[in-house]
């Protein structure tokens, strides 16, 4: 694509967020498709063959060449990441979550068992404790 077109601050501010969104979540659903690793709280079904799996793969890739066109043509922003921010973004993430799963946070669901307050909390706090070691 040779051609280049001028919009308005406004609409290139806005294609630019909508592409860099819809290149994260390629990349993302790639990833899934790629790995089809399983966690400890998380199972990834297969339930789709390879031959989907590769023909998504090659479509997410294409959408993305696209993607990297339309940026030129529009004139687009890249985001510039920094690999410290988001790991302190999703550290102050994590932290809020697992705080509020703290036994006294959640009384909202319902009397929170008293013989398992201590012990409960203990691990919560644990895996604070441990997810607090993630450094930049």
């Amino acid at each position: 694509m040779s051609k280049k077109i001028q919009l308005s601050e406004n609409h290139t501010r806005t294609l630019s967020s909508s592409l860099i969104v819809v290149d994260k979540s390629l990349s993302e659903l790639e990833d899934m498709l790629l790995k089809q690793s399983n966690t400890c709280c998380n199972i990834i079904l297969k339930d789709v063959d390879d031959v989907i799996i590769e023909d998504n793969i090659s479509a997410i890739h294409e959408a993305q060449r696209y993607i990297c066109e339309l940026a030129e043509k529009y004139g687009t922003s890249k985001e510039n990441l920094s690999l410290r921010r988001i790991i302190n973004a999703k550290r102050a993430k994590i932290w809020e979550i697992l705080t509020d799963t703290l036994s006294r946070k959640i009384k909202g669901y319902g009397t929170f068992p008293k013989k398992y307050t201590e012990e409960y909390d203990a691990d919560i706090n644990k895996l604070i404790e441990i997810t607090n070691r993630i450094n930049c």
